[in-house]
């Protein structure tokens, strides 16, 4: 166990130096990061079903929240993110999921060619695509082990990710939108498909 440390008060202005804004609720705490997850954890062992969401290059800390929360929510196994994007445990990812990132394990891999490496392991990865000719949600038949792969807010997927995915999925829109936020998607997505 490590050592506890007895509570400091401090005057308002001292804290807002600390917390680097004016804006605070008067009680912070210092802990330990913990030690980054192998992927390998994060994907339960087994045949049992199990979804895994994969959020390679997610760069708002907001959604990366959201997308936190809504995983945790619907019933996700764990989250793989790629080599860049917000840390899980910032303030504002924190904040956002409602400490979401602090429950559902979570690990960080290299990039599409160690995403690759999924499959050995049972996992059928799917890509979220804005694609007529994709996959339909409303009536794809998910397999047990599932890796649900979303990209970037601006750009969706790039070729080196989406080529990494077994096959692509997509979520007919009406009303001429091309798009949705990345965390509703996933909202969405994980519903539907009843993690």
């Amino acid at each position: 166990m490590g050592e506890t440390l007895a509570p400091t008060l401090l005057a308002e202005s001292d804290i807002a130096k600390v917390a680097g804004y004016e804006f605070h609720r008067g009680a912070y705490a210092l802990a330990k990061r913990p030690l980054p997850l192998n992927p390998d954890a994060v994907m339960p062992p087994g045949s049992d079903r199990a979804t895994v969401l994969v959020l390679p290059e997610t760069g708002d800390p907001e959604n990366l929240g959201s997308a936190f929360r809504n995983a945790a929510a619907l019933g996700c196994s764990g989250i793989i993110l790629g080599p860049k994007g917000p840390y899980p445990l910032c303030r504002r990812v924190l904040r956002v999921s409602m400490g979401a990132s602090l429950q559902l394990p979570w690990a960080r891999i290299g990039g599409p060619e160690e995403f690759r490496a999924l499959a050995l392991q049972g996992f059928v990865s799917a890509a979220s695509v804005l694609d007529p000719n994709a996959l339909d949600l409303r009536s794809w038949r998910r397999p047990d082990r599932l890796a649900l792969v979303f990209g970037n807010e601006a750009f969706g997927l790039s070729d080196p990710w989406l080529n990494a995915c077994d096959l692509r999925v997509t979520l007919p829109m009406r009303g001429g939108t091309d798009s949705l936020n990345v965390a509703t998607a996933v909202a969405l997505f994980l519903y539907a498909l009843g993690c």
